[in-house]
């Protein structure tokens, strides 16, 4: 049976190079050193390794991140780390995306101590074409909970949770590609 999203591919003994992008939401290659994850939108390429495994005579993969615009500003992030101390004990939800420049949006939505949901629709423009999601845990550490792989569970996108607040604001990172999420380094995405 045909996957209209994926595609499963083992990369060509007689290639140094993966071929142009079939169409699909994930690609999946096998390859010398592995299995490999491969995902595109406008903003962003990717290719993570999902196991890794040595298969004789086929050729190495290596793995990319390729963040199309600049990374976000310190400015924007000081902004919402702002928004978000003065939240208090409850929880934020921003998102952020790129047309020449970052905008940050922050949608309507209900808040507690745990958790935070956006009272807009999915179908909202600003939700739609996000390339970033961050969400605070106030005084929390920054770390992605149980609840936040479900919530963030079936995305291509970029994921932030920011907590330690307000004494020591820390951000924690992820790429989100579908079901599988890969923890990135802050610094690839955000310049601080």
């Amino acid at each position: 049976m045909n996957n209209p999203f994926c595609s499963y591919n083992i990369i060509p003994s007689d290639s140094n190079n993966l071929p142009p992008y079939s169409g699909k939401l994930q690609e999946y290659w096998m390859a010398g050193n592995g299995v490999f994850l491969r995902s595109h939108r406008p903003e962003l390429e990717v290719c993570q390794e999902i196991a890794h495994c040595t298969v004789g005579n086929l050729p190495q993969i290596q793995p990319y991140f390729r963040l199309v615009p600049p990374k976000v500003p310190a400015s924007t992030i000081s902004e919402i780390i702002h928004i978000c101390l003065e939240a208090g004990e409850r929880e934020v939800l921003f998102y952020l995306g790129y047309t020449n420049q970052w905008q940050l949006h922050v949608p309507a939505q209900t808040a507690s101590r745990t958790s935070v949901t956006a009272m807009e629709s999915s179908f909202n423009s600003t939700y739609e074409t996000a390339l970033i999601e961050i969400h605070s845990h106030a005084g929390a550490p920054a770390c992605f909970s149980t609840q936040d792989d479900i919530e963030e569970s079936g995305k291509f996108r970029i994921f932030a949770v920011i907590g330690s607040l307000p004494d020591r604001p820390a951000i924690s990172v992820r790429l989100g590609v579908c079901d599988r999420f890969f923890n990135i380094p802050t610094a690839w995405i955000f310049a601080l």
